[in-house]
């Protein structure tokens, strides 16, 4: 049996199609159409006429696709992207209307316990956190503790960092106010205070495109396994915010994300350095995965 799921985030929507056969689930087909939402938001934060239809567009490609590749069924999620969209139910009824197919919002804690599911397995690895980067919220996990309760989301991502600076790139200054901004936010909430980890494990789209980014200017070769030096990625950040050449690397590597890689790579490097993980890991996997895995474990209990 094959199933898919349909993921409606700030800067992409995002199509996963898994085939099912008891406990085992095993990745058929990932497809992205990239549509930003920041595009098409007025002042008042409502999506536009065009910007709805965009994103109806788009589940209907992702949804014919599925349908392709012999999807039994076909859900849509969304997370902070649609929290934030003031005419939400305006958005749910034309996708409805259009494709037939209703979107199930997550909320914070549910979005953070979907990335856990579906990263549990670094949890062997011993003491992990996980982050996952979202556009205007992001998940912090501890992989050694199960309970929902101690998952956080916060109102933090990239897209919701970058008004916080004039230009298109952050400058030294900015960097600097932006860590600020994170650590308050940290101290605010209480997320694991006086707390370590060997390892952060790093998930969501703009933590695969920091990984390229990252790839290509340290000239790293491919491998099956993502990760990066702390150390080396805060070298990176002082060259993207600094050199005249930072343009290049970003279009070459992230077009879709110029505006919002630097603000996610700031995140990355400060959550990882307030929590002193040296190595920071890479995963494919996310909420999409994790929320067909936790359909697949309801239905089977």
């Amino acid at each position: 049996m094959k199933i898919a799921v349909i993921d409606f985030s700030s800067t992409s929507l995002s199509l996963l199609v898994e085939e099912v056969s008891g406990e085992m689930m095993i990745p058929v087909v990932g497809l992205r159409k990239s549509v930003s939402i920041l595009g098409y938001l007025s002042k008042k934060g409502k999506l536009s006429e065009r910007g709805i239809e965009k994103v109806v567009e788009s589940i209907r490609y992702l949804m014919e696709a599925a349908v392709k590749v012999g999807s039994e069924s076909v859900c849509v999620i969304s997370t902070a992207s649609m929290r934030i969209i003031k005419n939400y139910g305006e958005v749910v009824r034309a996708v409805k209307a259009e494709t037939g197919l209703a979107i199930t919002n997550l909320d914070g804690q549910a979005e953070a316990y979907a990335d856990y599911i579906a990263n549990r397995e670094y949890a062997a690895l011993g003491s992990s956190l996980l982050l996952d980067i979202g556009g205007y919220s992001s998940s912090i996990v501890d992989m050694n503790n199960s309970n929902r309760n101690s998952m956080f989301a916060l109102d933090i991502g990239p897209a919701a960092l970058f008004p916080r600076f004039d230009g298109m790139y952050p400058d030294k200054n900015d960097a600097k106010r932006l860590r600020k901004t994170i650590d308050k936010i940290l101290e605010k909430n209480n997320v694991f205070p006086g707390q370590s980890f060997s390892r952060m494990i790093l998930v969501g789209s703009n933590a695969e495109a920091l990984y390229g980014v990252y790839q290509d200017h340290y000239s790293v070769p491919d491998s099956s396994l993502h990760t990066m030096e702390r150390k080396k990625l805060k070298k990176l950040i002082k060259y993207l915010i600094s050199s005249d050449d930072r343009a290049l690397i970003l279009i070459r590597n992230v077009p879709e994300k110029v505006h919002t890689l630097i603000p996610a790579a700031i995140l990355a490097e400060e959550i990882s350095q307030v929590y002193q993980a040296e190595e920071l890991i890479v995963s494919e996997k996310g909420v999409k995965d994790g929320y067909l895995r936790l359909l697949v474990e309801e239905n089977n209990g």
